[in-house]
């Protein structure tokens, strides 16, 4: 047995840059909450922790099973003969066992984190021009931000918009609460954020604090007063609050890399970029293969469902 303390503070300790978070114990308990079979593993060496891995169990109908790691595991590990058809998992590193296959990245494998650690100015200094005349167009227009908010009915309507507009599922209504409410310690905590004109509710982010990053999970805007470019406001103000807490990182969770054409995040990835920061590579999302049998067959019925 492991203490959620310790557990906590060995994926603070060695964690990727980029998403630690998903390998917290408070993401474990929503994720179970949420419905998902959770296992964490411990790997010692003479009895010492060396690594840890938060794993999402996932029954695949005739195809057996499948353990998913996010952001993991951390540290040393070692994949070992498992009752798993094959484990799914996102290392920071390529140091990967020869038998692991690339497979499609669930979690953003290339992203831009803003250095908090500046000050202000340098911080206004590094973005593009255009982003700073947003952020003060906002605030000129009567742009006000909320960083801890309960307005999650208008939210909501927020995210439906965006995602009818974006063209992408949303997770249910009751998914997003729950991640607010059950990541809530001094450790871990998820929020709502907002940005309201004349009280109504603008645009609307779900971030997460870990391990002194702040990561941009979650992000809506409305279909109305979209030339007061409340987003631009509402992120300088969460940056401004994240370095008051000491937090030292701003993730961006996710960009498309320089040069790829036509990226279905080209839109988004230039709204972040503005305002500045270091890109992050990772190799992505990888299946160590336990079963080459059941796993050929999984991916050969996933191909064919996919054409129907």
């Amino acid at each position: 047995m492991i203490s959620k303390k310790i557990w906590n503070q060995f994926v603070m300790d060695h964690g990727p840059r980029s998403g630690a978070f998903l390998q917290s114990w408070e993401w474990g308990e929503f994720q179970r909450a949420a419905g998902e079979k959770v296992r964490r593993k411990v790997y010692r060496d003479d009895g010492e922790i060396v690594g840890v891995g938060q794993w999402l169990d996932r029954d695949i109908s005739l195809f057996g099973s499948y353990g998913f790691c996010p952001k993991g595991p951390i540290g040393a590990w070692q994949p070992r003969s498992d009752e798993h058809t094959f484990l799914r998992i996102e290392p920071a590193d390529s140091d990967l066992a020869s038998y692991g296959r690339k497979t499609i990245d669930l979690n953003p494998a290339h992203t831009l984190i803003t250095d908090l650690s500046s000050s202000e100015e340098e911080l206004l200094a590094g973005m593009h021009h255009k982003t700073r005349y947003n952020m003060r167009l906002a605030s000129k227009r009567g742009v006000h931000v909320h960083v801890l908010s309960k307005k999650f009915d208008q939210a909501w309507e927020l995210f439906e918009q965006t995602a009818t507009r974006g063209k992408f599922r949303l997770h249910p209504r009751r998914y997003y609460q729950s991640m607010l409410e059950k990541l809530s310690t001094d450790t871990c905590r998820a929020f709502l954020a907002v940005a309201t004109y004349e009280h109504k509710v603008l645009a609307a982010n779900i971030m997460i604090d870990f391990a002194g990053t702040r990561t941009y999970l979650h992000g809506a805007s409305g279909n109305v007063h979209r030339k007061l470019m409340a987003p631009y406001l509402l992120h300088w103000e969460l940056m401004r609050d994240a370095k008051v807490h000491g937090l030292t990182s701003y993730d961006w969770w996710g960009v498309a890399p320089k040069g790829a054409k036509n990226h279905s995040w080209a839109g988004i990835s230039r709204f972040k970029r503005g305002f500045g920061g270091e890109e992050v590579s990772v190799p992505g999302t990888f299946d160590l293969v336990q079963s080459p049998v059941r796993y050929n067959l999984y991916k050969t019925a996933r191909m064919i469902r996919r054409a129907l």
